[in-house]
């Protein structure tokens, strides 16, 4: 899915800075080394990510692997598709402990490493949600570095 608004000077002032800068984002593949890796996975590798249209920093990720659902998708458990979540110096997004009835059930979540302000991204990690947690613990059981 592509961002798209009008390029036009007099547009810019009803956009927030972080769309304006997607505007211009160009594909980095750079962003992305971690994908490689993550499909090399014998038990993870097959999965698909699943993400919420708001709610997140811009990032880059090739749109064969991902969906963009709604709230009741999202917080689905399934066994194909992870939901996707940003990690950055600043926190999670979406923000995981405030997502109503997240916490259904033992489920894998994925986080993306992404510095918001340089942009770079560390790499891609897998979390365990267990089945009575109503808070993120962290209990990492995979990561998949971006080099």
């Amino acid at each position: 899915r592509q961002f798209s608004a009008s390029k036009s000077p007099t547009s810019f002032s009803c956009q927030p800075l972080w769309a304006i800068k997607t505007l211009y984002m160009e594909d980095k593949p750079w962003t992305k080394y971690w994908i490689k890796s993550f499909m090399k996975d014998q038990q993870h590798g097959q999965k698909r990510f699943k993400r919420l249209d708001k709610g997140y920093p811009p990032f880059e990720i090739d749109e064969a692997l991902i969906d963009i659902v709604e709230f009741d998708e999202f917080i689905q458990i399934e066994e194909r598709r992870v939901p996707l979540l940003i990690g950055s110096q600043f926190g999670i997004y979406p923000r995981i402990d405030d997502i109503p009835q997240f916490f259904n059930g033992e489920k894998l979540i994925a986080i993306l490493g992404k510095s918001l302000l340089s942009g770079h991204i560390a790499g891609l990690s897998l979390y365990q949600i267990g089945k009575n947690e109503k808070k993120f613990k962290f209990n990492k059981i995979g990561y998949y570095e971006n080099k």
